[in-house]
């Protein structure tokens, strides 16, 4: 089995999360003023937030869309085909049906 592609990103951000940790609590202990506090407190929100993405990088199926039948505006599709769908970066069709389609109106 291959490595998933999000395993080194993943240890990338770990890596810069634990940097700025250290950052936040250097910036908190060396600058006990407000503007020291505010510092600190933004380099250990994005501490935070690097380590929730590097959490969804190494667990793919953790940041999957569902897949089922469509719902919401594409399902009421005039021409009874859900709309465009993006690709993913797994390598997979979007749509199994090749070409483009020329957007269609409802008949009035």
């Amino acid at each position: 089995m291959t490595e998933h592609w999000g395993n080194p990103l993943a240890d990338t951000l770990r890596d810069i999360s634990r940097r700025l940790a250290r950052l936040a609590d250097a910036v908190d202990a060396d600058w006990p003023d407000q503007r020291g506090q505010e510092w600190a407190a933004r380099a250990a929100q994005l501490h935070r937030e690097l380590s929730r993405q590097a959490d969804a990088a190494a667990d793919p199926a953790a940041s999957a869309e569902p897949t089922g039948p469509a719902t919401g505006w594409a399902a009421g599709s005039p021409s009874g085909r859900s709309r465009i769908r993006l690709g993913g970066m797994d390598a997979r069709r979007a749509d199994p049906e090749p070409g483009i389609r020329i957007a269609e109106l409802p008949p009035p």
